[in-house]
């Protein structure tokens, strides 16, 4: 049975820590990538996780982490492409007719001030009907 040394236990413990905080906890992807892709790194992630538990257990340390580290990267990859923006969707929710769907400029922000100063003059000048 082989032993693992104390720095290769270090560096595997922190190339799997990096590869989580990069993958869940830095900026995502410009775009997602396609789910079969995604499926494909975490079903080989998932396998990885099962040969390294059938490594482990029969006693083959070093290769059952080296397959586990590879296994945990695989999965942090899937997490992180599945961040990225959805790529446009080809229906914009209209009924036909031509145009460009496309993005729309974002509304100018709300003038609450100003919106309460309308209202307050509406209620003060509305008619009020009886009941």
């Amino acid at each position: 049975m082989l032993h693992m040394g104390l720095a290769t236990k270090v560096t595997l413990a922190l190339l799997l820590l990096g590869s989580v905080g990069a993958a869940y906890l830095g900026p995502p992807p410009t775009r997602r990538v396609r789910l079969g892709v995604r499926g494909a790194l975490l079903s080989g992630g998932v396998a990885g996780y099962v040969g390294a538990v059938a490594a482990l257990a029969a006693g083959a340390i070093v290769p059952g982490a080296l397959v586990l580290a590879l296994a945990g990267e695989l999965v942090c990859a899937a997490g992180w492409l599945s961040r990225g923006e959805p790529p446009p969707s080809d229906d914009d929710g209209d009924d036909g007719g031509g145009g460009g769907g496309g993005r729309r400029p974002k509304p100018p922000p709300t003038d609450w001030d100003a919106f309460e100063r309308a209202f307050r003059q509406y209620a003060r000048e509305r008619e009020r009907q009886r009941v």
